[in-house]
């Protein structure tokens, strides 16, 4: 049995070229930016001040105002999936007010 074939292969794969690195690429330059909304027109009411300190920060008050009519059970869902799934930091001793505000908003399709 000859090595000859072994101590062949062996050759040809140190000789093959290995592939060269990918270079890094070059650094991100990250500037800030600005950006303009538009005016908030819509106003909630005053005696829902309980929206404007949970809801807001996430919620245009349009948006709380052109929400469908919906049932205490569906809003207090809402509610509860607001402070599960996004996190929301809503003090669950809050939800009797924040339903009681969401059912007598104005303007409500």
């Amino acid at each position: 049995m000859t090595r000859a074939p072994l101590v062949a292969l062996l050759l040809l794969g140190a000789c093959q070229r290995t592939p060269e690195a990918t270079p890094a690429p070059a650094a991100i330059a990250l500037t800030s930016q600005s950006i303009t909304l538009p005016p908030e027109t819509a106003t909630l009411p005053a005696s829902a001040e309980i929206l404007t300190t949970n809801c807001t920060a996430c919620h245009s008050a349009e948006q709380l105002l052109t929400q469908p009519k919906l049932d205490a059970k569906t809003w207090t869902t809402e509610i509860g999936k607001m402070r599960t799934a996004y996190k929301a930091s809503i003090d669950p001793k809050d939800d009797p007010k924040i339903l009681a505000a969401l059912l007598t908003l104005p303007n409500q399709k």
